[in-house]
Formats: structure tokens, sequence, C-alpha cells
């Protein structure tokens, strides 16, 4: 069974791309990982996770918002329609495959992420801490929509490039009422 496409409108007067009304740009895999590798050697690591994770968080919860607006989606559908969209992308298959809105935990997979292929299983450590901020925003959506207290948080707990078979990345709540 095909997949539904992207659906993807250029202006063709400012070349500007759109899915769903919001600004796109198309970027070939191998550059997100450069630049990723660049930037963990100039900080670190875990310096640039950190600047990742709060930046990745505000721009999944944004997104999360607008799209909800947009296709009059539930929270959760908005989260999954989210990972449906960065699968669709090239980032790697996303699949949640446990969610407790009331704890406010989930665990997300993913398969054939563009940044463990990038960098190699002989890496060994975990990279796909891009993701950990993303999910964590989704389920910030989730909460906010439920008017839920706390704070998400994410972490990758096993990484193809550290030898696992796919990556998983585990979301609990610091306080939800």
């Amino acid at each position: 069974m095909a997949e539904p496409q992207v659906p993807i409108e250029v202006d063709p007067d400012t070349g500007i791309w759109r899915t769903d009304g919001l600004p796109m740009i198309y970027l070939p895999r191998h550059f997100l990982v450069n630049l990723q590798q660049s930037i963990e050697a100039a900080i670190g690591a875990e310096g640039y996770r950190a600047i990742l994770y709060a930046s990745s968080d505000l721009s999944a919860l944004q997104w999360c918002r607008a799209e909800s607006t947009t296709h009059g989606l539930s929270a959760v559908d908005t989260f999954r329609h989210y990972l449906n969209r960065l699968s669709q992308r090239g980032y790697g298959r996303m699949e949640i495959t446990a969610l407790d809105e009331k704890a406010g935990r989930a665990e997300v997979i993913v398969r054939h992420s563009a940044f463990a292929l990038g960098y190699g299983p002989e890496t060994g450590r975990p990279v796909c801490y891009t993701f950990e901020g993303s999910f964590a925003g989704g389920m910030r959506h989730i909460l906010e929509a439920a008017g839920r207290p706390g704070t998400p948080v994410c972490r990758e707990v096993a990484c193809v490039a550290a030898g696992h078979p796919e990556c998983r990345f585990e979301l609990t709540c610091d306080a939800v009422a």
C-alpha cells in the first residue's frame, strides 16, 4: 500500500515551500548529519543536545498547535500526525509504542533514523538525541490540551549507532496532577 504524498506547495514568486500552510526547507540528509557532527566537534555532544532539545521542544509544540487547529485533530492524534510527517520527510520511521496520557508517559521507536544511518553502527553512542525535544514538545501539546501541569522529559535510551536494533525514546513527566 502506497503512503499518501506529503503536500508541498511552492510559491512561484518567493520560492517558499509550504506543507499545510507552514513554511518548510528541503535539505539533504547528509547536511543535517554533517551539521550535527560539526557542532558536536565545536561545543560537545552534550552542549549541542541541550540547545537542540530546547529549540526542538518549542518547535514541536508550535507545530502541533498549528496542525491541531488546521486539521481539527485531538492532541494525541496531532502527536501521531507529527511523527507521521517526520517519517514522511525522511527522518526515520517513527511510532508511538506506548502512551499513557494521564501519567504523561510514552515510548517512541525510530527505525531507519537518518542520524543513526548517517553516523553508522560503529559510532558506539546514541546520536539521535535530535528527536528528544521534538517528542517532548509533542507530549507537551497533549498535556497542554488536557489542561494538565507538568514538564515532559524525553531521553534516547537505545540507538542503532550504539549497536541496538532500533532507536528508542522514553518520555516521562515531572509532575502530572
